[in-house]
């Protein structure tokens, strides 16, 4: 009997001494794959002196970390701050040409988008994020505009210190980032400027306003940002937005565009736009920038023909087809349409004269620009408002061949005017 007691002593004493040691191992376990303030080298993480920097730093990964990134993330804690939002305020709107496709000197740009989505929560997805197209060589710049108080701030890196800090970053990077990061804004940004941008504001008071457009309060952007922030606060489409994102802008001309395509798709619809579209632009304006994002009909892809029209050629249109814009063609079904904008309604909605339009010395062109913007709006799903048929035909694979080619002229072609 004692032995028997003994013995299961003895058993309950070994699982005592096993559960205890299995949990040691796995507190040590545990402790092994817990998150530390280090890197994989051994050193401290520039997490721990910033914060702020975890998301980003999390997205990125700490070895891939750049100054490019930290630009971003300056630019929007800075905004944040100044106008007051938290992250993800789907009431903030961020517009930057980063990444498309200005460069810092040898340095393109694009990691500093990450840094931007990262720290305000604004990105593509949410419909807040616009990436506007700007020259390889043109300044990198950021914007942010709330939609509630309509107010904007503008930031604009200086180039030749930020350039200093990437070359740096070639050959000592944790020091590049983490003396990057003790710059106050005033030493990373040339330009820190902060406006009231609302478009009933602007266009009350078009004066004061002109002055802050010659001084460049916004480094030159002023009508870029501007119009696409307005007419994002009124519930601009995203594909509208990716047009805007093409063109820099938005004005009377895209929206035409803009226009023009969602009539064509309800009245001369293709199942396959890129490979089954011919568009000839007769005359070309803005419009066909809205053309090539939606249809992806571009010259490129030799799906865009543009065909100018002389001030003597536009004076012989008939009157039917004074203003025309573009002839589309469907080579699976040899069938074509000549399609027109009103710009006579539009000028008429805005209520303001069309001589406007061309009055760049004074404020007339962009006041005249946004009030059209605004009044087109309403339009979006309503394109026949603007948007008229001229001619409907049926052609040839030789006709086609014709009609894109030099030296010919579509419109007579088809017998739309005389020669």
């Amino acid at each position: 009997m004692i032995k028997r007691i003994l013995k299961s002593s003895i058993l309950v004493v070994l699982a005592t001494v096993l559960f205890v040691g299995a949990a040691l191992i796995t507190g040590c376990a545990s402790e092994s794959l817990a998150p530390t303030s280090e890197t994989t080298t051994g050193e401290a993480s520039i997490v721990s002196d910033y914060p702020g920097l975890t998301s980003l730093v999390d997205f990125v990964g700490e070895e891939n970390l750049s100054v490019m990134n930290l630009v971003g993330f300056k630019a929007a804690d800075r905004a944040m701050k100044e106008l007051g939002f938290e992250k993800s305020d789907p009431n903030v709107l961020a517009l930057t040409d980063a990444g498309y496709i200005a460069k810092i000197g040898e340095y393109t740009t694009e990691k500093a988008l990450d840094g931007v989505v990262m720290t305000s929560g604004l990105s593509r997805g949410k419909g807040n994020l616009a990436n506007l197209h700007k020259a390889y060589n043109y300044p990198l710049w950021f914007a942010f505009f709330d939609k509630t108080s309509k107010d904007c701030v503008y930031l604009e890196p200086e180039s030749e210190s930020l350039k200093d800090y990437l070359d740096r970053e070639k050959t000592d990077r944790d020091a590049a980032l983490r003396d990057f990061m003790k710059l106050k804004d005033e030493e990373i940004f040339a330009m820190i400027a902060k406006e009231n941008i609302d478009a009933d504001r602007l266009l009350d008071n078009p004066e004061a306003w002109q002055e802050k457009m010659l001084a460049k309060v916004f480094g030159g952007n002023e009508f870029s940002i501007f119009t696409i922030s307005n007419l994002w606060a009124m519930g601009l489409p995203n594909d509208f937005l990716k047009v805007a994102e093409l063109h820099d802008h938005i004005c009377p001309g895209l929206t035409s565009g803009y226009l023009i395509a969602e009539y064509v798709i309800k009245h001369f619809p293709a199942s396959d736009p890129r490979n089954e579209y011919i568009v000839i632009a007769i005359p070309p304006w803005c419009k066909d920038d809205a053309l090539i994002q939606i249809f992806e009909t571009n010259v490129g892809h030799k799906r865009l023909f543009v065909k100018w029209l002389t001030k003597e050629q536009k004076e012989a249109l008939p009157e039917e087809a004074k203003n025309v814009a573009n002839i589309f063609i469907n080579t699976k079904t040899n069938k074509g349409i000549v399609v027109g904008f009103d710009w006579d309604k539009a000028f008429e909605e805005a209520e303001l004269p069309s001589e406007w339009l061309k009055d760049f010395e004074t404020w007339h062109w962009w006041n005249l620009r946004l009030k059209m913007d605004i009044c087109m709006m309403d339009h979006l799903d309503n394109p026949e408002a603007l948007i008229f048929t001229i001619k409907e035909f049926t052609t040839t694979p030789e006709q086609i061949e014709k009609l894109k080619s030099a030296g010919v002229n579509p419109l007579v072609e088809l017998g739309i005017m005389k020669p």
